[in-house]
């Protein structure tokens, strides 16, 4: 009896320092990841700028250039400058001057390897009229800002949206909710005065839903940001707050783990990796927490976790 009693007891205490020990090991995993992933996104936080820097400039020059009619960008995942212009025959003349400026900005930021494509715009030919309402519609949109601007209105918290037909929408937060009235008289009358445009100004909450897409943006962005610098298997992105709770959906080139019983670490590590940026990123911008559930899809979108 008492030797039953002995090794049960050894048993037990053998199972606590078992579970000890995988507490501890589980802690100093947990901290490495913590501290890996700070150390990545403030290096992504300063790519990031450095490409809005050279975006700002490039922008610059070619204004002093005159190309005020080129529309341009940069995309991240394949580190590709787009520039887009009216036809082929502006894009032959000026495709040295262009790729000059790029090449002598990046190089002053110290930017390497990148390529630039160009989009044109043949296809679709504009009307003299429909030039004309771009134009005052682009002067409406100005006016706008500016008087939301020095009226007290927070650019982040506000989107506008123009149609001729229905007038000026904006949303904004309900922080940012000054003077109403006032604000829509003013913004209706300048427009007037300097477009002819007769439009009739709205100013409304944004809704809830619509405040939490945009509170979780850079959370989503950092998502993107840090599983595509971790993971090769990597491949997309998607969420949605409708259902709730939340989903994150990522989108993996993993097969899909054979047997029920079969575990697979590299899902468990991307499930984690994406809850870490969530409580790092959450407590940085000081979001409300919310429920979330992370979908990990497979190669063939099946869902595998």
């Amino acid at each position: 009896m008492r030797k039953f009693i002995f090794i049960f007891t050894a048993i037990i205490i053998t199972a606590i320092v078992v579970a000890i020990n995988h507490k501890s090991r589980s802690a100093n995993s947990e901290e490495k990841l913590e501290n890996a992933l700070v150390i990545s996104m403030e290096e992504t936080k300063k790519e990031n700028e450095k490409i809005n820097e050279i975006l700002m400039k490039i922008s610059q020059e070619f204004n002093k250039k005159g190309f005020d009619q080129i529309g341009f960008g940069f995309s991240h995942d394949d580190s590709v400058f787009t520039i887009q212009a009216k036809d082929k025959d502006f894009i032959e003349k000026k495709k040295i001057i262009i790729e000059n400026i790029i090449l002598y900005v990046a190089n002053e930021t110290g930017f390497r390897d990148f390529e630039v494509d160009y989009v044109t715009l043949d296809s679709y030919e504009l009307s003299n009229e429909d030039v004309k309402l771009n134009e005052s519609l682009n002067e409406v949109l100005k006016i706008t800002s500016n008087l939301l601007k020095t009226n007290g209105y927070d650019k982040a918290n506000y989107s506008i949206s123009i149609d001729p037909s229905k007038g000026i929408m904006i949303e904004v937060t309900k922080e940012d909710l000054i003077n109403k009235k006032e604000t829509e008289k003013l913004i209706a009358n300048s427009v007037y005065s300097n477009t002819n445009m007769n439009l009739k100004v709205f100013i409304k909450e944004k809704s809830k839903s619509k405040v939490k897409d945009q509170e979780w943006q850079p959370i989503f962005s950092a998502i993107r940001d840090e599983l595509k610098k971790e993971f090769k298997e990597y491949r997309g992105f998607a969420y949605s707050f409708h259902p709730d709770p939340l989903q994150i959906i990522i989108k993996t080139d993993l097969e899909k783990p054979k047997g029920f019983w079969k575990s697979n670490k590299k899902i468990k590590h991307i499930t984690m990796y994406v809850d870490k940026i969530i409580e790092l990123k959450r407590e940085e911008l000081s979001i409300e927490e919310i429920p979330y559930k992370i979908i990990i899809r497979d190669k063939n979108n099946h869902k595998i976790n």
